[in-house]
Order: structure tokens, then sequence, then C-alpha cells
């Protein structure tokens, strides 16, 4: 009896350390998306596959989990984001990937469903009057779309670029606690809308 209850202690502290390294991965991912990005391209470039998958497999971790948490086009877009990361990070360790410009692109996509997540959580926060909240996720999405373009190789157009700058003006008024007039908001966020699905269309991988 006494061997049973030793096993089993062992296995449930086992469980337990298991369970708190896969949280610290998550959070560890959400705090360096960016610094695990560069470092699998570095190692790519350096035919360090194991080490690259890795570091995509991180990114993946943390798209995952903010799927969880996510609603509508936000979670559509994530899920489909984390999914061709885990894909891609087994190709790269059976020597399938070919150039590093997957990886950019692949990247660069994921910013791009963090972006639609951040829009969607800023439409939401605003209608909620968090104005704030929504503040701070219209300004992680713009920072998110900036990232994507980039990544992607890519310069923003005029157009695109002006609504961006307006994003930020009015997310750093909204941090501060101003409500605006609910055209400007509304208009604003819809722009930014626009331009997110634009530019997931041109570095669409179908």
């Amino acid at each position: 009896m006494k061997r049973h209850l030793g096993l089993f202690t062992f296995v449930i502290v086992i469980l337990a350390i298991s369970v708190g390294l896969s949280a610290a991965a998550v959070t560890q991912s959400k705090g360096s998306l960016e610094q695990s990005f560069q470092k699998a391209r570095k190692d790519y470039l350096q035919k360090d596959m194991k080490a690259a998958a890795d570091e995509v497999r991180k990114g993946a971790a943390y798209l995952k989990s903010e799927a969880a948490s996510a609603r509508d086009k936000g979670k559509e877009a994530l899920t489909a984001s984390y999914q061709e990361l885990e894909k891609l990070a087994g190709e790269m360790e059976k020597g399938t990937v070919k150039t590093v410009k997957e990886l950019e692109m692949a990247f660069a996509r994921a910013y791009n469903a963090l972006a639609t997540n951040s829009n969607v959580q800023s439409m939401e926060a605003w209608t909620k009057k968090e104005f704030r909240k929504a503040g701070e996720k219209l300004e992680s999405s713009v920072d998110q779309l900036e990232k994507g373009f980039a990544w992607a190789g890519q310069k923003a157009e005029a157009g695109t670029q002006k609504v961006i700058d307006d994003s930020k003006a009015l997310s750093k008024k909204m941090k501060e606690g101003a409500s605006r007039a609910s055209a400007e908001v509304g208009r604003a966020m819809k722009d930014l809308e626009d331009e997110i699905k634009t530019f997931g269309r041109k570095i669409s991988g179908k």
C-alpha cells in the first residue's frame, strides 16, 4: 500500500513540474515572441534546424495560448497561424524548408493574426466604454501590423501609413482616458481593420 502511495505521489509531483514548465514556456514566449522569431531565423541560416524549429514552436505555443481566449475573427486567425507554425517547425526538422523567406512570411502572418485579434479586442472594449483598454489594444494592433510589414519585407503605402499614424494618435488619446466621438473611433478602427485584412491577403500563403 505504501509502495503504491509513494508511486502515486511521485507521479503527481512529476505532473506538477511538467505543468509548471509548460506554463513557464508560454509566459516566456508571451514576453519574447520577436526574440523567438529572430533566433529561429538566425538558427535556420546557421543550418541548426532543430534549434530553429524549437524557437518556432515557442511562437506557436504563444499564439495557441492567445487563441484559447480569443473570439470570432481573432480566434480564427490565431488558430490558423499557430497551426501553420507547428507545421513549419516539423518541416524544418525534415529539411523541407528551402528558403528563409518561408520563415519570414509565416512570421509576418503570425503578426497579422495577432493584429486581427487585438483589433477585435479594441472594438469590444470600446463598445463596453472601456476606453483605456480600447486604446491599449488599438496600440497593440498597430504595433503588430508594423511588425508584420517588417517581416514580410514590405513598406506600407501612403494610405496605409496614414491609417497607422491616425490609429497611433487615437490610441494615445484613448489611453489617456478620452472617450472620443463615436463616429471618429468607429471609422478609425474600421480603417485599421481593412488595412489588416488587405495586408493579410497580400501575404497569404494560399
